[in-house]
């Protein structure tokens, strides 16, 4: 997992390529104006899905893992907390091979809060709660980006 803010955050010190391209393109784009769904950069290498959600309580919300693409979430509205664990210490669920997706369960190894300007990075060996309510629900905005392993 990298946490970081996508207008202060260094990409030199940041290994991987895609990663690194996803929060540049970040940084030229209004994330806010974006359309929701799936939006194309390079194909199947690098696109980003936009969601608008209510963020729910701790208890609603499940851990995910993938396996074919890396996660760089993005804010661009409202406030959240995303809790993560090393996939290895949780108990996984069925893989979807063609959603890419399975759920987990275990507990909560860190936690990140994310409002508009801030980013966390997940791996597939990085199992990830997204969308927590801080006190209460938030009406959220969220650019996934998805960075072809």
């Amino acid at each position: 997992m990298i946490f970081g803010n996508i207008e202060s955050t260094d990409l030199s010190t940041i290994g991987h390529e895609g990663v690194r391209r996803a929060i540049e393109w970040a940084r030229e784009h209004d994330l806010a104006a974006l359309p929701n769904g799936r939006n194309d950069i390079d194909g199947d290498a690098l696109y980003v899905n936009v969601a608008e959600y209510d963020s729910k309580p701790f208890a609603d919300c499940k851990f995910e893992a993938h396996k074919r693409y890396i996660d760089v979430q993005v804010v661009a509205a409202g406030i959240e907390r995303i809790d993560s664990q090393v996939l290895a210490k949780c108990d996984a669920g069925e893989y979807d091979e063609s959603g890419d997706f399975m759920l987990l369960e275990g507990q909560a190894a860190t936690q990140a809060i994310l409002e508009p300007g801030s980013f966390a990075v997940y791996f597939p060996d990085d199992a990830h709660k997204p969308g927590i309510a801080i006190d209460q629900p938030s009406r959220n905005k969220k650019c996934v980006f998805k960075v072809l392993v």
